[in-house]
Formats: structure tokens, sequence, C-alpha cells
């Protein structure tokens, strides 16, 4: 019975001891991916592109959808009008808080509803319409994120002399 009394605290000893093992390799492994997670962080806010790299390329998308659309290029038109969404939302994503990603919903996607439904409709008025205020929502938009020294136009040249509209 002496024995068994004298091997229960070895056994809590020994447990405690392996525990505290287990415990300082969590610990260990929790710190590396820690520092692996705030690396890749690092990473991915180098390589994201900034709000302004997005609305440049949401620019040569509007240039060519005035065209595709002016030429009634409808396929084209409606490529055009995705690419734009597609990069909104890759805004939305990446600058969530942003003031002027908040004014999207409210300023920008409303007129982009109405080019799809005139490129649907293959509505050349409607979609020229449409595309006015679209460059208008975005001089707003601008102007309201105190941007307004960036003023859109409607295009007069396609921005690429190798694509036909």
């Amino acid at each position: 019975m002496r024995f068994f009394l004298l091997f229960i605290p070895i056994l809590f000893i020994s447990g405690c001891t392996d525990n505290r093992t287990t415990l300082k390799t969590l610990q260990s492994e929790i710190n590396y991916l820690n520092a692996k997670n705030d690396s890749l962080e690092k990473e991915i806010q180098s390589v994201k592109p900034g709000l302004g790299d997005l609305m440049l390329m949401i620019q040569v998308h509007h240039n060519k959808l005035y065209f595709a659309g002016r030429e009634g290029n409808w396929p084209l038109a409606q490529f055009e009008h995705d690419e734009i969404m597609e990069i909104l939302k890759q805004a939305e994503d990446i600058e969530k808080e942003r003031s002027e990603v908040k004014l999207f919903h409210v300023m920008i996607y409303p007129q982009l509803d109405s080019i799809q439904q005139a490129v649907k409709s293959k509505d050349g008025d409607r979609f020229n319409s449409a595309f006015t205020n679209l460059t208008n929502a975005c001089n707003n938009c601008h102007t309201n994120t105190k941007f307004n020294f960036n003023k859109i136009i409607i295009p007069e040249r396609p921005p690429y002399s190798n694509q036909e509209f």
C-alpha cells in the first residue's frame, strides 16, 4: 500500500511535466503561426492594389464601355460593364472602411444598373443617357470625397488603337 501511495505522486508529477512540455510546445507553435500570419499579412499588403490603382482600371473600362455602347457592340459593352462591377467589388473587399468605397452603393451602382438595362435592351439612346449619368456620378463621388480635381469626361478617343469597338 505504501508503494502505491508513493507511486501516485510520481505519476502526478510526471503528468504535470508532460503537460508543461505540451503547453510549451503548443505555445511555440502558436508563436510560430502568429509570426507566419504577420509575415503573410505584410506580403499581402505589399502586393494588393491601392484604391487609386483600382480606379485607374475602372477608368480604362469606362472608356472602353463608352465606345462599345456607342458602336452598338452590346456583348463588349456587357463585358466592360461587368469588369467595372468586378473592380468595384474588389475595391469593397480591399478598402472596406474608405469613405469613397462606402458611396459606391449610393452613387455608382444605380448608374451601372441603368447601363445594364440599356445594354440588355440594346438601346443606344438609353445607353448614352445612362453613360452620361454614370460619368456624372463618378464626378459627384469624387467631389464628395475631396477628389474633385479628378474629373472624368465622356471619352473622345478609344484607349487602344488595336481594338475594334
